[in-house]
């Protein structure tokens, strides 16, 4: 686990590097299977569009594990953040 955590680390640091002020992903929770990010930033404030963020990140978690991902879940809590459950695929 302790690996599989050090490649999300990288990973969401190369997405915040691209993507902030915009957007920017913070892993509130981690198991091997799934994963809740929280997405905020300065676009956050738009639903608009914003959700391809998310989108965006699943090919981030498939470039930076190998594993296939999906969105199970997607709410927007407070004006200006979002909550994004992604569940690895059984391949």
């Amino acid at each position: 686990m302790q690996d599989f955590k050090e490649v999300i680390d990288r990973l969401v640091k190369e997405f915040n590097e691209t993507r902030s002020p915009e957007c920017e992903a913070k892993v509130v929770s981690l198991e091997r299977d799934s994963l809740l990010v929280e997405f905020t930033g300065t676009a956050a404030s738009c639903s608009c569009c914003f959700d391809e963020h998310a989108q965006d990140f699943i090919y981030y978690l498939k470039d930076f594990t190998g594993m296939d991902f999906e969105i199970t879940e997607m709410k927007r809590p407070t004006f200006g953040k979002f909550l994004v459950r992604f569940e690895r695929l059984e391949t």
